[in-house]
């Protein structure tokens, strides 16, 4: 892509994991690609922007200076394990970081730039297994991703009169920094509780995104499509408590 064709894509959450990885993907393919997130994309063929996607303001103060945009990943996300857990003892301070941060900022995000799409745009949002499976200890992760499934259901229907797409992609566990402090351990657990054995590599995630993410999926919408080496098919799901809980 050149001149008046070239793409234009914005990714929330673009400096580093998945939404970094895709950034780098789609610049590749010839896209100018807009990152959002709270540090800089570390890629000179990425235009890096400091966001927080629960600041609405914000938000639609780059939506009006990046103008009409073609593609829209909703990247951005957190998970606060362990602090995230069963109802008796949550943190609601976690809760309620979690519920912001993953279901409104992606909220935010589409209200901002959704009436910026150009026909035939296309908007991915960042679900998780956690939404499709039973995931212990994860009360706040799993109800935000839970939403974030059923919004993306409910826009890919509301914005089909625009021309526009919207598709959920739910990783498994995947190998970047959020799950840093349980790689280890995880990757023990991965022997018996996932059918290819191993966690994802980023860019395994990210050519999927930056396919829905372009013209060739046009008649994909309302998609809600896990990326998890056969894990929601897999007829233990994700592990369960092996003690009561104390």
């Amino acid at each position: 892509m050149s001149g008046t064709d070239t793409r234009i894509a914005v990714v929330t959450g673009g400096a580093q994991g998945i939404g970094g990885t895709t950034a780098a993907l789609l610049a590749a393919q010839g896209y100018t690609v807009h990152s959002l997130d709270l540090k800089p994309n570390p890629s000179g063929a990425v235009t890096s922007h400091v966001c927080d996607v629960t600041d609405a303001a914000r938000l639609a103060e780059l939506a009006e200076a990046i103008g009409p945009v073609d593609a829209l990943l909703c990247g951005a996300g957190i998970n606060l394990r362990p602090r995230d857990s069963r109802p008796e003892q949550i943190d609601l301070e976690a809760w309620r970081k979690t519920l912001d941060v993953n279901l409104t900022g992606t909220l935010l995000t589409v209200r901002a730039f959704r009436p910026r799409m150009r026909e035939a745009g296309a908007i991915v949002t960042m679900g998780s297994v956690a939404a499709l499976v039973a995931m212990p200890l994860a009360d706040a992760y799993t109800a935000s991703k839970g939403a974030i499934v059923a919004l993306t259901r409910s826009w890919a229907v509301d914005y089909s009169r625009f021309g526009i797409t919207v598709n959920c992609v739910c990783p498994g566990p995947v190998d970047t920094e959020m799950m840093a402090g349980v790689r280890e351990k995880f990757k023990e657990d991965s022997q018996v509780q996932l059918p290819q054995q191993r966690m994802a590599r980023p860019e395994e995630v990210g050519d999927l995104i930056a396919f829905l993410m372009s013209p060739q999926s046009s008649y994909v919408s309302g998609a809600v499509i896990p990326v998890d080496g056969g894990l929601t098919a897999h007829s233990a799901g994700m592990p369960f408590p092996k003690r009561k809980y104390d």
